[in-house]
Protein backbone atom coordinates (compact mmCIF):
# COMPACT_ATOMS: atom_id res chain seq x y z
CA UNK A 1 0.00 0.00 0.00
CA UNK A 2 1.37 3.39 -0.89
CA UNK A 3 0.67 6.02 1.47
CA UNK A 4 0.23 10.03 -0.41
CA UNK A 5 1.26 12.46 1.97
CA UNK A 6 0.63 16.30 1.44
CA UNK A 7 1.31 19.45 3.27
CA UNK A 8 -1.35 22.56 2.68
CA UNK A 9 0.57 25.79 3.87
CA UNK A 10 -1.58 28.70 4.89
CA UNK A 11 0.08 32.14 5.50
CA UNK A 12 -1.22 33.36 8.96
CA UNK A 13 -3.06 36.07 6.40
CA UNK A 14 -5.05 33.36 4.95
CA UNK A 15 -5.50 31.85 8.63
CA UNK A 16 -6.88 34.83 9.91
CA UNK A 17 -8.95 35.44 7.07
CA UNK A 18 -10.40 31.62 6.89
CA UNK A 19 -10.90 31.39 10.94
CA UNK A 20 -12.83 34.95 10.97
CA UNK A 21 -15.21 33.62 7.87
CA UNK A 22 -15.70 30.36 10.16
CA UNK A 23 -16.01 32.39 13.41
CA UNK A 24 -18.68 34.65 11.69
CA UNK A 25 -20.68 31.63 11.10
CA UNK A 26 -20.58 30.91 14.42
CA UNK A 27 -21.04 34.01 16.14
CA UNK A 28 -17.30 33.98 16.90
CA UNK A 29 -15.95 37.52 16.37
CA UNK A 30 -12.46 38.32 16.24
CA UNK A 31 -10.41 41.78 16.62
CA UNK A 32 -8.70 43.86 13.09
CA UNK A 33 -5.44 42.91 13.39
CA UNK A 34 -2.78 40.26 12.26
CA UNK A 35 -1.78 36.82 13.42
CA UNK A 36 1.58 37.15 14.77
CA UNK A 37 2.09 34.15 16.80
CA UNK A 38 0.13 30.44 16.87
CA UNK A 39 1.32 27.90 19.42
CA UNK A 40 -0.66 24.49 20.37
CA UNK A 41 -1.47 24.82 24.04
CA UNK A 42 -1.89 22.74 27.30
CA UNK A 43 -3.89 20.35 27.93
CA UNK A 44 -6.16 22.52 30.70
CA UNK A 45 -6.91 25.27 27.53
CA UNK A 46 -8.79 22.66 25.79
CA UNK A 47 -10.58 21.20 28.81
CA UNK A 48 -11.81 25.07 29.42
CA UNK A 49 -12.51 25.76 26.31
CA UNK A 50 -16.19 26.10 25.00
CA UNK A 51 -15.60 25.59 21.42
CA UNK A 52 -14.62 21.76 21.89
CA UNK A 53 -18.33 21.17 21.94
CA UNK A 54 -18.49 22.81 18.70
CA UNK A 55 -19.84 20.14 15.77
CA UNK A 56 -19.17 20.45 12.17
CA UNK A 57 -20.48 18.09 9.30
CA UNK A 58 -16.61 18.87 7.94
CA UNK A 59 -15.78 16.75 10.33
CA UNK A 60 -17.14 13.75 8.88
CA UNK A 61 -17.40 14.81 5.72
CA UNK A 62 -13.49 15.31 5.32
CA UNK A 63 -12.25 12.36 7.67
CA UNK A 64 -11.35 15.07 10.01
CA UNK A 65 -10.10 13.70 13.33
CA UNK A 66 -11.28 15.16 16.91
CA UNK A 67 -7.62 17.09 18.33
CA UNK A 68 -7.75 16.98 21.95
CA UNK A 69 -5.45 20.14 21.66
CA UNK A 70 -6.11 23.79 21.90
CA UNK A 71 -4.27 26.72 19.98
CA UNK A 72 -3.89 30.02 21.30
CA UNK A 73 -3.52 32.69 18.58
CA UNK A 74 -1.84 36.02 19.38
CA UNK A 75 -3.41 38.65 17.10
CA UNK A 76 -1.73 42.18 16.58
CA UNK A 77 -3.44 45.65 16.27
CA UNK A 78 -1.63 47.81 14.29
CA UNK A 79 -3.52 50.93 15.01
CA UNK A 80 -4.33 50.15 18.76
CA UNK A 81 -1.02 48.54 19.44
CA UNK A 82 -2.64 45.98 21.16
CA UNK A 83 -1.90 41.77 21.67
CA UNK A 84 -4.73 39.68 21.67
CA UNK A 85 -4.96 35.95 22.65
CA UNK A 86 -7.44 33.55 21.45
CA UNK A 87 -7.04 29.94 22.66
CA UNK A 88 -9.01 27.82 19.81
CA UNK A 89 -9.62 24.67 19.66
CA UNK A 90 -7.63 22.64 16.28
CA UNK A 91 -10.31 21.48 15.08
CA UNK A 92 -12.18 24.76 14.66
CA UNK A 93 -9.16 25.95 12.88
CA UNK A 94 -9.16 22.60 10.89
CA UNK A 95 -12.94 23.32 10.21
CA UNK A 96 -12.20 26.94 9.04
CA UNK A 97 -9.11 26.07 6.87
CA UNK A 98 -10.99 23.25 5.21
CA UNK A 99 -13.96 25.77 4.68
CA UNK A 100 -11.21 28.06 3.15
CA UNK A 101 -9.56 25.52 0.65
CA UNK A 102 -13.70 24.75 -0.52
CA UNK A 103 -14.40 28.41 -1.22
CA UNK A 104 -10.86 29.06 -3.15
CA UNK A 105 -11.17 26.16 -5.16
CA UNK A 106 -8.30 23.97 -3.33
CA UNK A 107 -8.48 20.28 -3.93
CA UNK A 108 -8.70 18.12 -1.25
CA UNK A 109 -9.55 14.44 -1.46
CA UNK A 110 -12.24 13.98 1.29
CA UNK A 111 -11.16 10.41 2.16
CA UNK A 112 -7.33 11.82 3.39
CA UNK A 113 -7.28 12.40 7.06
CA UNK A 114 -6.41 15.80 7.81
CA UNK A 115 -4.35 17.00 10.97
CA UNK A 116 -4.00 20.74 11.66
CA UNK A 117 0.29 21.41 12.50
CA UNK A 118 1.93 24.54 13.15
CA UNK A 119 5.26 26.09 12.21
CA UNK A 120 6.84 29.99 12.94
CA UNK A 121 5.23 31.19 10.20
CA UNK A 122 2.01 28.93 8.57
CA UNK A 123 -1.02 27.26 9.88
CA UNK A 124 -0.98 23.98 7.72
CA UNK A 125 -3.32 20.94 7.07
CA UNK A 126 -1.59 17.65 7.05
CA UNK A 127 -3.44 15.25 4.68
CA UNK A 128 -2.19 11.79 4.76
CA UNK A 129 -4.04 9.12 2.17
CA UNK A 130 -3.50 5.35 1.67
CA UNK A 131 -3.70 4.45 -1.86
CA UNK A 132 -3.85 0.53 -2.31
CA UNK A 133 -2.08 -1.06 -5.06
CA UNK A 134 -2.61 -4.02 -7.37
CA UNK A 135 -0.54 -6.25 -4.96
CA UNK A 136 -2.45 -4.99 -1.88
CA UNK A 137 -5.66 -5.75 -3.57
CA UNK A 138 -5.47 -9.57 -3.69
CA UNK A 139 -4.73 -9.48 -0.05
CA UNK A 140 -5.95 -6.49 2.34
CA UNK A 141 -9.29 -5.46 0.24
CA UNK A 142 -12.99 -6.59 0.33
CA UNK A 143 -14.51 -7.82 -3.04
CA UNK A 144 -17.94 -8.35 -3.90
CA UNK A 145 -17.48 -12.43 -3.28
CA UNK A 146 -16.70 -11.57 0.37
Amino acid sequence: MATEIRRVLFSHKESLEAIKAYGKKNDVSFPKGKIIRARFAGTPEYELNNLKKHKSEVISDYNLKEDPRAVTLTIFCDDTLEQRYFNLTSNFISIALIEFCIANKIMLPKDAEKKLDLTDFNLCLDLSKDNFTSIDQSNARLTLID
